[in-house]
């Protein structure tokens, strides 16, 4: 096996095939329910690969790797933050696909107009 093929059975491995699908689902299940919305923008696609992509998944990949490849002593220390920062991404993701798929229902509680702020209605 090669190096590739061991680290990605590993896992260290494991972990970033799990932060790049869940990525992957909640851009492909964030773009449906933008589509459904209408609320759909293509510089949100920029944003999603700005903030998930290089700004999480790529930074923890490289501790991942690090911590793989680094050896006995760094390398645990490094694979321990990555472990637990891939989980905690991993999670984050997990609820905003779960928020993509059942949006929350309209509320109750209606927000105070401007009309209604300063023209009040009288109780008495």
């Amino acid at each position: 096996m090669t190096a590739l093929q061991e680290f990605i059975a590993s896992p260290a491995g494991a972990a970033l095939l799990a932060m790049v699908g869940v990525a992957f689902a909640d851009f492909i299940t964030g773009s449906f329910a933008a589509l459904r919305d209408g609320t759909f923008a293509l510089d949100a696609i920029a944003a999603f690969l700005r903030k998930h992509i290089a700004g999480r998944v790529g930074p923890i990949g490289v501790l991942l790797v690090l911590g793989y490849f680094g050896g006995d002593t760094v390398g645990q220390l490094f694979m321990a933050s990555a472990l637990a920062a891939s989980a905690a991404y991993v999670a984050e993701t997990a609820s905003s696909i779960l928020g993509n798929l059942n949006p929350p229902k309209e509320s109750d509680v209606k927000a105070a107009t401007a009309a209604s702020v300063a023209n009040p209605v009288p109780t008495e």
